[in-house]
């Protein structure tokens, strides 16, 4: 069995997010997605609710997913994910960790093999670049939140979530 596993943030969930779980989810038998239920606070940036995010994965987003998708709400989606190479029924099978192409870049064997995974070698990497997806970032989507501009935010979610797109502009405002 082919699993894909992906760690993310996703504050907002956008359609660059949703391209890269499709595109694991095209690749492998299972993607074990791990999604942050913390805040997102940084300066210059509109805070991103944890709550409102969780609420709106549970209304809108896990339903639009791929029927091979399992979500898991964590609290560190890095760390679940190493807790899952861990796991012996986890590394039976052909494992992919998915990030971006920069973020991949941090899963080295070292860092796998500190972590507990068993023969790290064998875990492929697979950087997905945004001209694999859509060109849209968490820091652009929350700018766009912050400048109150509705359109161009609801056009960078997944098209599945668009028809609900000003409302859940208006929960993440």
């Amino acid at each position: 069995m082919k699993i894909g596993l992906i760690p993310m943030a996703a504050k907002p969930y956008h359609a660059g997010h949703d391209c890269l779980v499709r595109i694991a989810a095209e690749e492998n038998d299972c993607v074990k997605l791990f999604v942050s239920v913390h805040d997102r606070k940084r300066r210059g940036e509109l805070h991103i609710s944890g709550q409102k995010m969780l609420k709106i994965w549970c209304d809108f987003i896990t339903a639009s997913l791929p029927g091979n998708v399992q979500v898991f709400f964590v609290d560190s989606p890095v760390k679940s994910l190493l807790e899952e190479l861990r796991l012996p029924e986890t590394l039976k099978n052909t494992v992919s960790i998915y990030s971006d192409v920069e973020d991949i870049k941090k899963y080295t064997d070292k860092k796998l093999r500190a972590a507990g995974a068993q023969n790290p070698e064998r875990i492929v990497r697979r950087g997905v670049s945004r001209s694999e997806t859509v060109p849209i970032s968490g820091t652009e989507m929350r700018q766009l939140l912050k400048t109150r501009s509705i359109d161009k935010f609801v056009s960078m979610l997944p098209a599945a979530l668009m028809a609900r797109g000003h409302e859940i502009y208006t929960l993440l405002s």
